[in-house]
């Protein structure tokens, strides 16, 4: 998850659709849009921090609960992401994210176990 996010950092499209699984719905999209798409999200995006709140794995699948400072054109579009992730190979591939906006996460981040997360994206 932090090679991604420094990725997404840099602006690095071509890795971020390597690390996307084979099953991963964006890997129908044209290869060079889609490497152009997510090379561009650091010009319109500051990304301030990424904190990792839970891991785990369980034989080739995997997760990671993460929550990333984000801002958009002055606007603070921080969030809380479950990811999911299978390993392919050697290597791990991200299948898919939930999503919970910052307003609607708890006030200590830090404090967010997997449950409360799934309680705010259920809520």
């Amino acid at each position: 998850m932090r090679s991604r996010y420094v990725a997404f950092v840099l602006g690095l499209g071509e890795y971020l659709v390597r690390t996307l699984a084979a099953t991963h719905p964006d890997r129908a999209r044209p290869h060079a849009d889609l490497i152009r798409a997510l090379s561009r999200a650091k010009e319109t995006q500051r990304f301030l921090g990424l904190r990792i709140l839970h891991a785990a794995t369980n034989g080739d699948e995997g997760e990671v609960l993460f929550y990333a400072r984000v801002f958009e054109r002055g606007a603070d579009r921080s969030f809380a992401e479950l990811s999911t992730f299978v390993r392919e190979g050697d290597a791990w591939r991200y299948v898919d994210g939930r999503l919970v906006p910052a307003a609607k996460l708890p006030k200590d981040i830090d404090a967010m176990t997997r449950e409360a997360f799934v309680a705010a994206a259920d809520g």
